[in-house]
């Protein structure tokens, strides 16, 4: 009788232990749990990451000096970003980097949580500290949204930051400088003007945010210099009709309130640098 009531209590044991095993959830079922997690970051970041994106100080700074020249100085690092979320790999995306408004390259945007609430993940590389890494977000500031770019170092603290106001919603061709050609167009040039010429004669003139030029004889397209990483002959504001035709006409120009003034270009002693020219055309904003 003793060896049989040990033998029951000790299967009772096993019983008991076995129910409190939980049972090992399985590879389909993580997996699903993954893809829910990054489809549900998907549709909650991409109202607010996705389009082309400029760093807002270079917009703030061109609008205060009106001169691309000047302002380049804010087009450091990663100065434009395209981010397009129709198509995506299952738990990232790939965004497109104006590098310096002068190179392309690429980064990943991971659909996982960052350390802040409203960031995700990236394997953007700190080269110059590799234990340092970045992480993107966005802020939303009433009806403003801004993209941040987050620099972390080792201990998991914000080094600095760079922001980012969007300036299109898709990208149109593969030139990654083309967000920083539209909004410099738009705030500098685009619009309505009357121009008077040397005999008097008033031609109306209508300039787009996308480089489109009317009014002009002979010119179709129109073009302002923001890239003054190589030289020579690179160092003043140049605006350009036609770029990239045989009918191409360069020349500078400056913005004085409602007046587009456009010169002839004339260059330094020794060939490596601009200079003013004549005053070609005056053109006066009516819209």
């Amino acid at each position: 009788m003793k060896n049989s009531s040990l033998l029951i209590l000790i299967l009772i044991a096993l019983i008991s232990c076995k129910s409190k095993t939980k049972a090992p959830v399985s590879d389909s079922v993580l997996q699903r749990t993954s893809v829910d997690t990054h489809s549900t970051l998907l549709q909650q970041f991409k109202p607010f990451i996705e389009g082309i994106w400029l760093t807002s100080d270079y917009i703030t700074d061109l609008s205060r000096t009106k001169s691309p020249y000047i302002s380049s100085k804010k087009l450091t690092g990663a100065s434009a970003l395209a981010i397009n979320l129709d198509s995506t790999e299952k738990d990232s995306t790939i965004v497109g980097v104006s590098l310096n408004n002068h190179e392309g390259t690429s980064f990943t945007i991971f659909f996982k949580p960052g350390h802040r609430p409203n960031s995700l993940k990236t394997n953007w590389v700190d080269y110059k500290v590799r234990s340092n890494f970045y992480e993107i977000g966005y802020q939303i500031a009433g009806v403003d949204t801004s993209l941040v770019l987050y620099h972390y170092n080792k201990n998991n603290q914000v080094t600095d930051s760079v922001k980012y106001t969007r300036v299109l919603a898709k990208q149109v061709d593969n030139d990654m400088g083309y967000g920083i050609s539209y909004i410099t167009n738009k705030l500098l040039i685009s619009g309505k003007y009357e121009m008077l010429d040397a005999n008097g004669v008033t031609s109306k003139i209508s300039f787009t945010n996308d480089g489109k030029v009317n009014g002009f004889p002979d010119c179709e397209t129109y073009y302002v210099n923001t890239d003054f990483v190589a030289g020579p002959q690179n160092d003043l504001d140049q605006f350009s009709f036609n770029i990239g035709t045989q009918k191409q006409k360069d020349y500078l120009f400056k913005t004085n309130r409602d007046t587009l003034n456009i010169y002839n270009i004339d260059f330094s002693a020794d060939s490596l640098h601009l200079k003013w020219g004549d005053l070609k055309y005056r053109l006066i904003r009516t819209k």
